[in-house]
């Protein structure tokens, strides 16, 4: 059997609702989302909060899933997306992050520096607030806790290895 039409069987099968054909689909393009993801990220949790994304979005559309005709560039298209996504969302972080450097390094302590100040920290306490539940715990974890990727891991009881897919199984079964 040809690997379209190995492709078109897995989806018809998703389609039906076999769960199995869904990590099929996981199993054969996981690695190499990883891979691409990895090569533009260079860090392996966003690589896999990636694969997560990715998958996350297969399993969402998958009553669209007809209309595919080639779900490996389906696949990686919605993986450049996402990764374009996330250098906006940096760019964007940046800006916020030098608008406040500049702001705590200026010289005028003056009411309205005070004012601008608590501008943007209660701007990014609602950002941090719009974060998905699980994600703004890792967020806080790290970011205010000073964990590490691995003691996060170890205390959100996520194995590292197989992080993104378990990740994705238990969002998937809420």
């Amino acid at each position: 059997m040809s690997e379209k039409k190995d492709e078109h069987k897995l989806i018809e099968d998703l389609l039906r609702g076999d769960d199995s054909s869904f990590e099929k689909i996981f199993h054969l393009f996981s690695k190499r989302v990883y891979a691409f993801s990895l090569k533009y990220l260079r860090n392996k949790e966003e690589a896999e909060g990636v694969v997560q994304e990715v998958f996350l979005k297969l399993w969402k559309s998958r009553s669209r899933l007809r209309e595919i005709k080639n779900l490996e560039a389906w696949i990686f298209t919605i993986c450049f997306n996402i990764i374009r996504k996330h250098f906006n969302q940096m760019a964007k972080e940046r800006k916020y992050l030098q608008n406040f450097t500049d702001v705590v390094s200026s010289d005028d302590y003056s009411t309205m520096t005070e004012i601008e100040c608590n501008d943007l920290m209660q701007k990014a306490e609602v950002i941090i607030n719009k974060l998905p539940a699980r994600q703004k715990t890792v967020y806080l974890l790290s970011k205010r806790e000073g964990l590490s990727n691995s003691e996060i891991a170890g205390k959100m009881s996520i194995t590292k290895k197989l992080g993104a897919y378990k990740k994705l199984v238990e969002v998937l079964n809420k």
